[in-house]
């Protein structure tokens, strides 16, 4: 990739939904959601083994929590993943299984699912009341796509692989969300820029992802109730136009009634995997997952972007064009989450923080961003 056209690895946040409501709102009004559901009569003797059931989620990012809303503006994505199976067959060709990584081991080991779902990021450059090109700030960009992912794991190993199908552009829709959310949904300023946007794009990758605990305590460590840790490493590559990328990362959860499996991590679909990484033992009693759980996890990582859509730049949808900007390669960030939940509902709050400043990456703009992930089990 030439010189110039490699953008800031912040964007490995930037999949999400555009809506400008304070963070104390919007967290509270979730939470009472979390806590209400689970108190509701019906909810409550709902005892169906975890192992059985679907698991809906929503997930909204924005960076307006910290005063900010350029580069990443917004973003969200619905998904739905399948129950935990003892294997692939019957859902599956039996080949799938002898993917690396992504053994069933028949009944009583690992656990292998699907997830599908639907994404879409919006980038916008500082000020977005300016009509005119801005050619020194972020690209008007709009990412709307589908995914599919296939995963395996038990509570010491995980393995996964994702297919990601979408295109840049306006055929993302991404002006029509922030005009309604800005305008008629009075969320914001007016954006003014979008006929400067990033032309029509498709876009196509393929994600893979691997962890391993290195520290892992007793099963009945994870009990309800019970204070648990543990700590994991983990990798992931991406490959394809909407982002090239290699990561390294090491995680660690702390706090009570700690699910086995592994860190809840609400990457964009295409730039990371949509997981539900949790594993369950299969003689583990009905009622065994309806407590509650709050934890919390920190996971320290470093992505090298050689490719980000959004960040190579190119024509522009009134014909112009926007030049690419100089991508971080490695620029570590830390992931700070705090979890809740009571069966069947969960809540993830994921704070992203990218440890260099804005002046060491040359930009006003702030990189921090937060992720909302709200779950259902049906």
């Amino acid at each position: 990739m030439k010189r110039g056209t490699r953008r800031r690895a912040r964007r490995g946040g930037e999949v999400g939904i555009v809506v400008r409501v304070r963070s104390r709102v919007l967290a509270v009004a979730l939470a009472t959601v979390v806590l209400a559901l689970p108190a509701a009569p019906a909810l409550a003797q709902d005892r169906r083994d975890i192992r059985d059931q679907h698991l809906f989620r929503l997930e909204f990012d924005n960076d307006t929590f910290f005063a900010s809303d350029d580069a990443f503006s917004a973003g969200w994505s619905l998904q739905l993943h399948s129950p935990l199976l003892d294997s692939w067959e019957g859902t599956f060709p039996g080949w799938v299984g002898h993917l690396p990584g992504l053994g069933d081991d028949g009944e009583g080991g690992r656990i292998v699912r699907w997830s599908a779902g639907l994404s879409q990021v919006i980038v916008t450059p500082h000020d977005i009341t300016i009509a005119e090109p801005q050619p020194e700030d972020s690209p008007w960009a709009g990412i709307l796509g589908l995914h599919g992912a296939l995963s395996s794991n038990d509570n010491r190993r995980l393995a996964a692989v994702q297919l990601y199908l979408g295109c840049m552009g306006p055929c993302s829709q991404a002006e029509d969300v922030q005009r309604f959310v800005h305008e008629d949904l009075h969320r914001g300023e007016s954006p003014a820029g979008w006929s400067n946007q990033l032309d029509t794009q498709i876009l196509g990758n393929l994600n893979l992802s691997w962890s391993r605990k290195l520290l892992v305590p007793d099963d009945s460590a994870y009990a309800h109730g019970r204070w648990a840790r543990d700590v994991a490493i983990g990798g992931q590559v991406g490959v394809g136009n909407l982002a090239t990328y290699a990561r390294a990362q090491i995680e660690y959860r702390f706090g009570l009634s700690v699910p086995m499996g592994f860190t809840h991590v609400p990457d964009p679909p295409g730039i990371g995997i949509a997981l539900d990484p949790v594993y369950a033992l299969p003689d583990a009693s009905p009622g065994e997952s309806c407590g509650w759980r709050s934890y919390a996890s920190v996971v320290v990582r470093t992505t090298y972007f050689e490719h980000l859509a959004p960040a190579e730049g190119g024509r522009t949808e009134n014909g112009g064009f926007h030049p690419g900007v100089d991508a971080n390669q490695g620029q570590p960030e830390v992931l700070i989450g705090l979890h809740v939940g009571r069966a069947p509902a969960a809540l993830h709050l994921t704070y992203y923080r990218y440890l260099f400043g804005r002046q060491e990456i040359g930009t006003a703009s702030s990189l921090d961003w937060m992720n909302l992930s709200l779950e259902m089990r049906f």
